[in-house]
């Protein structure tokens, strides 16, 4: 999936993590990031469910959409597969070398 002129994903890094952007029309949605280990190249960090719906209601009901375009777009700028989990707390996409799946649902 190729980002459309609606929306789009950036990188900041600051050394070993930094910040990806999700911009849709006129709205941000940030996500910290830092490099793994253990064969994973990156760690994306997703708001807490609840949190996520008060800092940014707009995309309360399209978490999982807006998630998916993050993930299939750092993939695709980074070149790596991905493999999903989720702790109940945040939701993590782990970039790992070789390895494709997906975690519980967001």
């Amino acid at each position: 999936m190729k980002p459309s002129i609606d929306w789009t994903v950036e990188w900041e890094p600051s050394g070993r993590d930094g910040y990806l952007f999700y911009h849709e029309g006129s709205h941000e949605l940030p996500f910290y990031w830092e490099f793994g280990g253990d064969g994973m190249v990156a760690i994306i960090r997703i708001d807490d469910p609840a949190q996520l719906e008060k800092r940014h209601p707009w995309a309360a009901e399209r978490k999982r959409e807006i998630f998916e375009r993050v993930a299939q777009e750092a993939i695709r700028q980074r070149e790596k597969s991905t493999f999903s989990t989720t702790d109940g707390v945040f939701a993590t996409h782990s970039f790992v070398n070789g390895i494709g799946g997906r975690g519980q649902e967001v």
